[in-house]
């Protein structure tokens, strides 16, 4: 198929006037401004409209927008934790599905073509058909009330991928956060996502109740928790979840870290060692009313910072819209460029997926995943696309192109 557009952004300094995308296979076969139609090939043209990369969600919840306007915001993250948990059992696999498709859905028509989503309850994939995004499944694992089997769960799920060869799903493995999974358990899904190559996320260093908890001091999180649960890992000689990761070995190399609010000098060495990557979610930050985020600190040593939109039982960005992410995010942050917030949602979190050539751009070999945005083709399209609150006209995932109803 050949798409002639007004524009195209190939990368951030490879922009063509007017653009033309060609794609077979699922694959970018060609970005220009001269394509010309082969003899037969379908042709698309998207007058006053203009390609782009699609964005990659690299922290999300889309199964959890059930719980959307019905917790309270606020900076007691135990109190929160409370409300959920009470929450959890009317959450069915059903309604979870349902989520996971209405949430899939609004996250396309506001440009976001793959999403890494946080999943508690694997049974919630069993009658799952599709997803409207591509999506990596980061299976979450916890071990404070039973032991687990990550290999088990994991060659359930790779079974249940082979049953939907037509899907653009992936898997990804994530243990939960330091206060619902042992050292154990990191190590153990470490080492799996090491020798599978996949993806290994998990919630660190979210708020100040997590590192009391981790260095041994009493913490409003204890009393969510078994009380004859046994962790010897919890000790004073923890001074920040990072340091917990450190001293008992629970990272991979390549790692995607939600959050990082909790972050002091002495941990970006290892961070950097680990080549982790940073998830911060702007209006989830703003939810719960935290200290500012470290921003600064982290960029002293380079660890790169992707945005996500968490979940909607913790943030007000119901339609995980990340061009919202970035709009608060620089709100803080103003001195970060137009170009830098852009990689934030295209280029950086591809390379965090190990996927720098196949995603976060339209260069040739890319997956044909791209977004069609109306607006003019003149000035800077990044500012314009990154500011724009109307949603894509049409989006294309693993060359499957969809049209939005527009009004």
């Amino acid at each position: 198929m050949l798409v002639q557009a007004d524009a195209l952004i190939e990368s951030t300094d490879r922009i063509h006037r007017p653009g033309h995308l060609r794609f077979s296979d699922q694959l970018i076969t060609e970005a220009g401004s001269s394509l010309k139609p082969s003899p037969g090939e379908e042709v698309l043209k998207l007058s006053g409209m203009v390609l782009a990369p699609g964005f990659i969600n690299l922290h999300a919840h889309l199964d959890l927008a059930g719980l959307r306007k019905r917790l309270q915001p606020g900076k007691d993250f135990s109190d929160w934790l409370r409300q959920v948990i009470s929450c959890l059992p009317e959450l069915t696999p059903e309604k979870r599905r349902q989520s996971i498709v209405e949430s899939s859905t609004h996250a396309l028509q506001t440009g976001t073509t793959s999403v890494l989503s946080i999943l508690s309850d694997s049974s919630t994939l069993a009658g799952l058909t599709s997803t409207a995004t591509r999506t990596w499944w980061g299976l979450e694992f916890m071990d404070f009330a039973e032991s687990v089997n990550p290999a088990e769960v994991l060659d359930r799920a790779k079974a249940w991928l082979i049953r939907h060869p037509a899907s653009f799903w992936h898997l990804a493995l994530s243990p939960h956060s330091p206060y619902t999974a042992s050292p154990e358990l990191y190590r153990s899904l470490r080492d799996l996502s090491t020798h599978q190559q996949l993806p290994f996320t998990t919630h660190l260093a979210e708020s100040p109740v997590e590192t009391l908890f981790l260095t041994g001091e009493s913490s409003p999180l204890h009393s969510l928790l078994p009380k004859e649960l046994s962790r010897k890992d919890l000790a004073g000689t923890n001074r920040s979840a990072m340091g917990w990761c450190r001293t008992n070995g629970t990272l991979p190399h390549f790692p995607i870290l939600a959050h990082g609010n909790e972050v002091t000098e002495a941990d970006l060495g290892y961070l950097v060692e680990r080549k982790a990557t940073i998830v911060h979610c702007p209006l989830a930050h703003r939810w719960f009313g935290r200290a500012p985020f470290p921003f600064p600190l982290y960029q002293t040593q380079g660890v790169p910072i992707c945005l996500g939109t968490d979940s909607p039982a913790g943030s007000s960005n119901f339609h995980f819209d990340l061009r919202a992410e970035v709009r608060e995010f620089r709100s803080h942050h103003p001195q970060v460029t137009t170009q830098e917030a852009w990689a934030m949602i295209t280029t950086e979190p591809a390379k965090a997926l190990q996927r720098p050539c196949q995603l976060g751009c339209l260069t040739r070999g890319a997956w044909a995943d791209w977004v069609a945005w109306r607006i003019p083709a003149t000035g800077d399209l990044l500012k314009t696309i990154l500011e724009d609150r109307q949603n894509a006209e049409w989006t294309c995932v693993g060359g499957v192109p969809t049209r939005h109803e527009t009004l």
